[in-house]
């Protein structure tokens, strides 16, 4: 009896008692970081609005050098075809000159001189060589048809480069903001954890881990903001521009494809479009009429010629003529060189029908790969979002029952970093279902 009220009379006793001072740990305060300093010049940062996926696509188109050079290699077909079709046309050529002559010895009238005036002009016309120059005229035009698509699939590409780098800015967007999120999340669990060190009911090993799981988030934070920059400055350079232009994305998105979910309608429909295609289809009507180009080498060639001439000494029409003639021109052997050229031509055309071949595989590959990722992404976004929603009350009850006195701090950080992961995943997914979405306008031959 005795012993029991000894206890009770120093258990009464206790609040009078001086309250140990709780133990603060020797750790240095994490510094956040400001945002990465990155200049531009003012004349690019003035009056810059937010852009869509589609003006950056058009500004794209408008300064890309790829598309200027397939452009230009356009421009140079036109030009060979242009000059093919001249050789079934007339040809007309005039000429002109006044000569001096001086006869010193062996002629009467020693040192006498005169003046000679002399025109001409010319018409020729080809009249027949078996389809020869004609089958020249088909290969510069299909070749010039095979320059046209490349044109179009080299507009294709740019276009789903710069979508692809767009949506990985709006990525780097998010995943800065959810960096931003986290870190006054963290910053508000190290407040907490103080608090309770403060008052004595927490432990100095929980603001330490408050403190080293901010450090973290800041890191994170800063990694985050480096790569929205260089997500940006990629951007740029696709688009032409200078690297150093602001770029804001505006809120975009791709637009659904009704047969998106129909593998096969997919795949047909990049038959039918894709540009890349279509000019290796041109490539192989190329070859062929090389190769009968180079198999009519040997045959006989039909001219017509026309011409009017005068001339005289003081008078440049003192005397006139005409002509008008009819040329054959067969080169009976050339030592193999046309053999050589046909065997050359063929060579051609049997790469340009494997190339044909390559292509197409390659189209359905194309296809069928982006297929895969719509579905994935679109799986993955109905997941995260589950996951974001579960990691956010997952935080929520963490931290109640740390207040309440009845949680450990670990299962704080752990919640927080579960919700860090659940975010990213979720921007992740949902980039990824635009990126696949223009790959897959890409790959069945659409911008």
């Amino acid at each position: 009896m005795k012993q029991f009220l000894a206890v009770v009379a120093v258990v009464l006793a206790a609040p009078s008692f001086a309250q140990t001072p709780p133990i603060q740990p020797k750790t240095p305060d994490v510094q956040i970081p400001g945002k990465l300093n990155f200049p531009s010049p003012a004349e690019l940062a003035a009056g810059k609005q937010p852009l869509t996926a589609d003006e950056a696509v058009a500004i794209a188109l408008k300064n890309q050098p790829a598309v200027g050079i397939a452009s230009g290699n356009l421009q140079s077909a036109k030009g060979r075809t242009q000059q093919a079709h001249s050789e079934e046309l007339p040809a007309l050529s005039g000429n002109g000159s006044y000569s001096q002559t001086s006869l010193f010895k062996g002629a009467s009238g020693s040192n006498q001189t005169g003046g000679l005036y002399s025109s001409s002009i010319s018409l020729d016309q080809l009249l027949f060589d078996f389809g020869r120059t004609r089958d020249s005229v088909r290969e510069a035009e299909a070749s010039e048809h095979a320059f046209d698509y490349i044109l179009s699939r080299t507009q294709q590409t740019v276009a789903s480069n710069v979508r692809q780098a767009f949506y990985n800015l709006t990525q780097a967007i998010a995943d800065e903001a959810n960096s931003e999120a986290n870190v006054a999340n963290r910053q508000r669990q190290l407040d907490e954890a103080q608090a309770r060190l403060n008052s004595g009911l927490g432990a100095p090993g929980d603001l330490v881990s408050a403190k080293a799981s901010l450090a973290s988030a800041a890191i994170s934070l800063s990694t985050a903001r480096e790569v929205t920059i260089t997500s940006r400055v990629l951007l740029a350079q696709l688009l032409g521009i200078d690297p150093r232009t602001p770029i804001t994305p505006a809120a975009s998105a791709e637009t659904k494809l009704d047969t998106e979910s129909d593998l096969q309608r997919l795949v047909e429909a990049a038959m039918n479009n894709r540009p890349d295609i279509k000019a290796a289809e041109a490539d192989v009507s190329s070859a062929k009429y090389g190769v009968s180009f180079a198999q009519k080498g040997n045959l006989p060639k039909i001219s017509a010629s026309a011409g009017a001439g005068a001339r005289g000494q003081t008078d440049p029409l003192q005397t006139e003529d005409g002509t008008f003639s009819i040329n054959v021109t067969w080169t009976f052997a050339d030592s193999g060189f046309t053999a050589g050229a046909v065997k050359a031509a063929k060579g051609a055309e049997d790469v340009a029908r494997q190339s044909l071949i390559q292509v197409t595989q390659q189209a359905v590959a194309d296809v069928g790969q982006a297929y895969l990722d719509v579905q994935s992404a679109l799986q993955r976004g109905d997941l995260a979002n589950v996951e974001v929603a579960n990691a956010v009350e997952f935080v929520r009850i963490s931290e109640g029952r740390y207040t309440g006195g009845i949680g450990l701090f670990s299962d704080v950080t752990t919640a927080q970093a579960g919700l860090v992961g659940a975010q990213h995943d979720q921007t992740q997914a949902q980039a990824d279902v635009q990126r696949a979405r223009a790959r897959l306008r890409t790959a069945i031959g659409q911008f």
